[in-house]
């Protein structure tokens, strides 16, 4: 004679079926996890770093020798999501007299993405100006970085601007 299952013989069932659903999620998320931004922007970030005290003696260079910094981006101008603009920046030395012999440059960053980063040139325009146009391909935050070389001297500064 046949035995009859007993009641609630299913309910272990319930259990596998709930991990098997578990599994399946997390391999989602694995695979997800796997395949999208990685959070990491930086080049370099591990000698970075490491030169970690280097930078912190570069600065402590930088505000000894006192040299003034002023940074604007007027002009902002722009359709759909690209906005043009001027970057300029003028420097100064500790007395206020204009630098004028430096060569400029300015890194322009979005924070929050990557592949929209750019490099621009700032051409001297006297009196310690030096200015540049500059592309911005979205509206939003972006970080602009600007570094100042006359010979082994090196300045840098970063600016956050955002764009409508």
């Amino acid at each position: 004679m046949a035995r009859a299952r007993a009641d609630g013989w299913w309910y272990p069932w319930i259990f596998v079926a709930a991990m098997g659903v578990v599994v399946l999620v997390n391999g989602a998320l694995v695979a997800f996890a796997l395949e999208s931004w990685t959070g990491l922007e930086t080049v370099g970030h591990y000698e970075k770093g490491l030169a970690y005290n280097r930078d912190l003696a570069a600065a402590q260079a930088q505000a000894e020798r006192g040299w003034r910094f002023a940074f604007a981006l007027d002009g902002i101008a722009g359709t759909g999501d690209t906005r043009t603009g001027t970057l300029s920046a003028t420097f100064a030395d500790r007395d206020g007299t204009p630098l004028t012999d430096l060569e400029v440059r300015a890194v322009i960053r979005r924070p929050i993405a990557e592949g929209y980063d750019r490099e621009v040139t700032l051409a001297s325009a006297g009196h310690g100006r030096y200015g540049a146009p500059a592309v911005f391909p979205l509206p939003g935050q972006w970080e602009v970085r600007i570094h100042a070389y006359r010979g082994d001297t090196v300045f840098q500064e970063s600016r956050r601007v955002s764009l409508p």
